[in-house]
């Protein structure tokens, strides 16, 4: 297997990395009988990992595991909207109309659109309460979904096991 960087650099990989032929044979191959992950024990989301370095190929391969959890699918929208600084400037709000702003995913902030299960895991994208081991990079599988508050359970670090709650927060972009 080779992957390229750039048309000059080439990297070769250890014969021990499995070749999958498409999406769903690498995700049963890093996750094998991932259906029955809410009966499997943490450590089974934290042994293994798919890794991408864009976007784009993420949200591409968290959809496909989703349809193999049971249960009802929660969607969680954000409220995209301009600084009110910004708001009331015409020439601002002309150029970011709302389904571009909804379009925009940026790095570091959930999507626009977040589709969750109960059972699947998750990746904390903020430092919400440090004390408690809520910080960004922490690994999470959601145990209970509702329109403004997600429980889950921590599957790294030293408060692994402890149940917390999320709840809906505002998040704003740096610049």
């Amino acid at each position: 297997i080779y992957i390229r960087s750039n048309l000059k650099e080439t990297v070769e990989l250890p014969s021990t990395f499995n070749k999958c032929a498409n999406l769903d044979k690498l995700i049963c191959s890093v996750y094998p009988h991932f259906e029955k992950v809410t009966t499997a024990s943490t450590t089974y989301l934290t042994e293994s990992r798919i890794l991408s370095a864009r976007n784009e190929d993420v949200n591409i391969i968290n959809i496909q595991p989703m349809t193999k959890i049971q249960g009802q699918e929660i969607v969680y929208l954000a409220a995209e909207k301009l600084s009110e600084a910004d708001a009331g400037d015409r020439t601002i709000t002309n150029q970011y109309p709302q389904e571009y702003m909804n379009s925009v995913d940026p790095s570091g902030l959930p999507p626009f659109r977040l589709t969750l299960k109960d059972g699947c895991p998750v990746v904390l994208l903020c430092n919400l309460a440090p004390k408690d081991s809520l910080c960004n990079g922490t690994r999470l599988m959601v145990v209970r979904c509702s329109p403004r508050l997600i429980e889950a359970k921590i599957l790294t670090g030293c408060k692994v096991e402890n149940l917390v709650f999320i709840p809906s927060t505002n998040l704003k972009a740096s610049q």
